[in-house]
């Protein structure tokens, strides 16, 4: 069972295992996307305003790419899958990434160089179009009449539907085979 790399989302969800629901099975390394940023006292609007007006989104990028963390899969929420997602592209080496809720990755061009699973509500209105969700990511999923913070209380129920798609999408890249299976599908170089 491959470790995980969670990176919080604005307000710092989740705060802890408890709130990982059946994902606090696996071993995890837990970032505040606050502390990343190089603001650890910010937090809601005021952090999402430091990410993305200034530089913190890279700073952010640049700290989880130097920690290496090599191997593990990673799972970010809102604009900690962002996070997630410049850090692959500078150099992070992954096995697979999950994003919830990152609706800034709408911005991103071209997929990544690892298997990646997106996850939206159908009610946020700053998710990507479905063009976009069938040429970048591997997967994505849209939940029917959800907002954008629906995985607060849809993660922490441990038999959720939205822990089982991560356990499912997660479980398939476990071995070296259907990593490589998935990478040569997407076109993407070992």
């Amino acid at each position: 069972m491959s470790g995980l790399l969670i990176v919080s989302d604005i307000y710092g969800f989740p705060h802890d295992r408890r709130d990982l629901g059946s994902l606090a099975r696996r071993p995890t390394v837990h970032h505040r996307l606050a502390d990343l940023s190089g603001q650890p006292d910010l937090s809601g609007e005021a952090l999402h305003a430091h990410l993305f007006k200034g530089d913190g989104i890279g700073i952010a990028a640049r700290a989880l790419a130097r920690a290496g963390h090599a191997g593990l899969c990673g799972v970010g929420f809102s604009a900690g899958g962002t996070a997630l997602w410049q850090a692959i592209a500078g150099g992070l080496r992954l096995r697979a990434l999950v994003c919830v809720s990152s609706t800034r990755l709408r911005r991103e061009a071209a997929p990544l160089a690892i298997p990646t699973f997106i996850l939206w509500g159908e009610a946020d209105p700053h998710r990507p179009d479905q063009e976009w969700n069938r040429y970048v990511p591997l997967e994505a999923k849209i939940y029917a009449g959800q907002h954008h913070d629906f995985y607060r209380s849809a993660l922490t129920d441990g038999t959720s539907p939205l822990s089982e798609d991560i356990e499912r999408f997660l479980s398939r890249f476990e071995t070296t085979p259907a990593l490589q299976d998935a990478e040569r599908r997407k076109g993407f170089s070992a």
